[in-house]
């Protein structure tokens, strides 16, 4: 095996790593993306690369939006050390087209879905043992009873899980197996129960809600509606009442939301955000077409707030905000550009587990993002660009109508 084919192989493994890593360990994800990076660069047959990324709609429009977030770069408030400081939090969406490239083969995607299986089944057991309070809090399981997260805070584990159910549930949909579709099934029941009644995430409420729908309505098309509003009254009434966690987590949201003031500092959770938002807005009208330029956020709310008492931020906590105002409105466009050939695309890939999971994967960004800067956090970023890789490496380029299980 020459070297090239040696750095390849390295390349797809450590790939396939980053499905452990992602809900695990942040160091590991950068040791791995370095290995991936140097082996893929040792590789060979670059044309034919190129040729594969101009076929793929997804690669394209992800080099697309990190072009204009470089372009950024060049012009608005920031410095050249802050400014290549945010680029470099955007990073994980160049490897989409390298992820790409790495998983066509059906074999490597699948190990890396099943690695990425197998860590989050070792978060949710880990979980579930520190809220009986077996194990008590370390360097490794930060969490306790009331709030019973392991690798990653709260709210990243909350995301992570909230996806976990629905892709288990996809699981039990696509089992030949009665015996898994069980197993699968109930799986998935749990790591819904780890959201919604014992770590204090309320983006997973939002998330997992979100998916419930999508999952209901491909499943049975309107009649999964209904079925999805019956649930969510199940799950609303059983959670309100019977868990502590949810029941005060939506009672504080709803305190604060209304206790908030235009133009009045406020320190809640709620309250602050209302604030980033409604002076991010601000910024975006001062700032509409090509934004402060990448990096310039902290600098221009500074600015925006001064003398007003309020917090000052480095993230809004919206990616769409965030985006609108570095690059603009017409950053935001390619932004959403790269969304909409994520939905698109996934009509053309090979089966019908492979779409149903990829638009799951888009809409847990698409609904985090609208109350976290999710594409800027390293683990939901390199979430994104990994499970895109893995998926859209499948991309055929014909449209697919047929519903294969696997």
């Amino acid at each position: 095996m020459n070297i090239s084919k040696k750095a390849d192989s390295l390349a797809k493994w450590s790939a396939i790593a980053i499905g452990f890593s992602v809900p695990i360990s942040t160091a590991f994800d950068n040791i791995l993306l370095f290995v991936i990076l140097i082996s893929w660069l040792v590789g060979a047959d670059f044309q034919k690369r190129m040729t594969v990324i101009k076929s793929n709609p997804v690669a394209l429009a992800a080099l697309g939006f990190f072009g204009f977030l470089l372009a950024g770069c060049f012009y608005g408030q920031a410095n050249a050390t802050e400014a290549l400081n945010y680029l470099g939090k955007y990073l994980d969406i160049l490897f989409i087209p390298i992820f790409i490239l790495l998983f066509k083969e059906e074999k490597t995607r699948r190990l890396a879905i099943n690695a990425f299986m197998l860590a989050m089944g070792l978060t949710l057991v880990l979980s579930c043992i520190i809220k009986i309070g077996i194990f008590p809090k370390s360097f490794l399981l930060q969490g306790t009873p009331d709030n019973p997260y392991v690798f990653k805070l709260h709210i990243t584990q909350s995301i992570f899980m909230a996806f976990f159910a629905y892709l288990l549930a996809l699981k039990a949909r696509y089992s030949e197996s009665s015996r898994l579709r069980l197993a699968f099934a109930l799986a998935s029941a749990l790591a819904a129960c780890n959201v919604l009644f014992m770590i204090q995430g309320r983006t997973g409420y939002l998330v997992l809600a979100i998916l419930l729908v999508y999952y209901c309505f491909d499943w049975l098309r309107w009649k999964g509606l209904l079925v999805a509003m019956l649930a969510f009254i199940l799950l609303g009434t059983v959670g309100y009442f019977g868990s502590k966690t949810l029941n005060h987590r939506v009672t504080e949201a709803a305190v604060e939301f209304s206790q908030w003031q235009p133009d009045e500092a406020n320190l809640s959770s709620i309250g602050v955000r209302m604030e980033f938002y409604r002076n991010s807005l601000e910024l975006i009208s001062e700032h509409p077409l090509f934004g402060v330029g990448t990096g310039g956020f902290p600098q221009a709310y500074a600015d925006k707030i001064r003398g007003s008492g309020m917090w000052a931020t480095g993230n809004p906590h919206n990616e769409y905000l965030l985006v609108a105002i570095q690059v603009g409105l017409l950053g935001l466009g390619v932004l959403l550009y790269l969304f909409y050939q994520h939905w698109r695309s996934a009509n053309f890939l090979p089966t019908s587990l492979e779409q149903s999971l990829a638009r799951g994967v888009l809409l847990t960004i698409i609904s985090g993002s609208l109350i976290n800067s999710l594409l800027l956090d390293h683990a939901e970023g390199l979430y994104f660009a990994w499970m895109s890789g893995v998926l859209f490496a499948g991309f055929t380029g014909v449209l697919q109508n047929s519903k294969d299980k696997n």
